[in-house]
């Protein structure tokens, strides 16, 4: 893995029906690991890559969705308010091995924490093994702009996640290389990606700003350079309700294979350059963009 500290991990793409939205992925060409359990009533499929992953996530039991960390934090609550919103993108997760030290850096650098969020989730692995994810999250909460959320992720037994058997994608597709957002008003939010990142890590880009992680890039692009980067494709519900993720980029070396596996499960796409992209709502309220 060569993924680091704040890296792009995984997005949580949270849906009404997760059975539905993972057999869609599947038709994509990818292949979702078998649904797991969050103690707070969520329920997981994970699209994986070798140093990142997409989170696919829906409520199972809503009857746990109140349940708090003992620092207060109610995960179940935070995906239940999103989910009356729209679907799509939830939050951004980044990559720790040490969520407390990561915490430390960017509470120094002004981002306030939600708190600690320390639990376990029962796997099954494809030998048939059965045992359990350990993971420490650190939650980064933005209230003002709850879209723009984020949580350090450490997985302190990333043996029971990152699965080899897990890795293979039928589509060839390898990685996440960029997550895009959209803001109507770019100064406003700046401030939170510099302080999460750095300074340095920011970058000028037409209509916006990108930010350089570990795992991957974020494009932060205005309304009217959201309309320009993905003309010819619709846009998600909603997309400018709010600041928001709308687009993964993943790396596809063989688009061929990917548009194999596209026509033959009547997924719609276009084409855009050298890219191919399924709009939404088919990858749940995103833009996807197969890219080389």
């Amino acid at each position: 893995m060569t993924n680091g500290p704040l890296g792009l991990e995984h997005p949580l793409v949270c849906t009404h029906d997760l059975d539905a939205l993972a057999a869609r992925y599947r038709a994509m060409g990818f292949a979702p690991t078998p649904k797991g359990r969050h103690p707070w009533g969520t329920g997981t499929q994970l699209v994986m890559f070798a140093d990142n992953f997409i989170e696919l996530m829906g409520i199972e039991d809503r009857s746990l969705i109140e349940l708090a960390s003992p620092d207060g934090f109610r995960f179940g609550r935070f995906i239940a308010d999103f989910l009356d919103r729209r679907e799509g993108i939830a939050m951004l997760a980044l990559h720790s091995k040490d969520a407390r030290g990561d915490l430390a850096a960017v509470q120094a650098r002004g981002i306030a924490s939600a708190g600690l969020v320390d639990f376990r989730r029962a796997v099954k692995l494809p030998d048939g093994t059965a045992d359990e994810a350990v993971v420490s999250l650190a939650m980064l909460i933005d209230p003002a702009r709850p879209q723009l959320s984020n949580f350090i992720c450490q997985q302190h037994r990333p043996e029971f996640v990152w699965v080899a058997d897990w890795l293979h994608q039928p589509n060839g597709t390898t990685g996440i290389a960029w997550l895009a957002y959209a803001a109507a008003d770019l100064g406003a939010v700046r401030p939170r990606f510099a302080a999460l990142w750095g300074e340095d890590a920011v970058s000028a880009v037409p209509h916006g700003f990108s930010v350089a992680t570990a795992g991957g890039d974020l494009l932060v692009l205005d309304h009217a350079g959201v309309q320009t980067r993905f003309a010819g494709t619709s846009l998600p519900a909603g997309w400018q309700d709010a600041p928001c993720a709308i687009a993964i980029g993943v790396r596809t070396p063989d688009r061929a294979l990917v548009r194999s596996f596209l026509h033959s499960n009547n997924v719609p796409f276009t084409t855009a350059g050298d890219a191919l992209r399924v709009a939404p709502p088919h990858p749940g309220n995103i833009v996807l963009e197969f890219q080389p």
